[in-house]
C-alpha cells in the first residue's frame, strides 16, 4: 500500500490506525505491519508526488477479504496505490 500524505495533517500513525479499522470493518484480521518509510517512485506519474510512504500490511480473513479491503480504499484519498497479494 502506498499511501498519499500530501493533502492530510494527520501523522502516519494515526492514518495506519484508520487503515487498520477498515480492514478489521472488511472483516480480517491484522498481523504484521510494516512501515517501510517514504520511497523515491522508479517512475512518477505526478511532479508533484514523486514519492509516497509504503506500508506492508499482513491480514487474514475469508476469500472475501482482499475486494472487501480493495473497496474500502477504493475512494480513500489517503491510499494512492494497493497491491494484495495472496498466499
Amino acid at each position: 500500500m502506498i499511501l498519499d500524505t500530501r493533502h492530510h495533517q494527520d501523522s502516519v500513525e494515526n492514518l495506519i490506525a484508520n487503515i487498520k479499522a477498515k480492514i478489521a470493518e472488511a472483516g480480517a484480521t491484522i498481523g504484521e505491519i510494516i512501515n517501510k518509510g517514504q520511497i523515491k517512485f522508479q517512475r512518477a506519474t505526478d511532479r508533484k508526488f514523486p514519492a509516497g510512504i509504503y506500508l506492508q500490511i499482513a491480514f487474514e480473513g475469508p476469500t472475501t477479504a482482499p475486494e472487501m479491503v480493495r473497496s474500502k480504499f477504493s475512494l480513500d484519498s489517503t491510499v494512492n496505490r494497493i497491491f494484495i497479494e495472496s498466499k
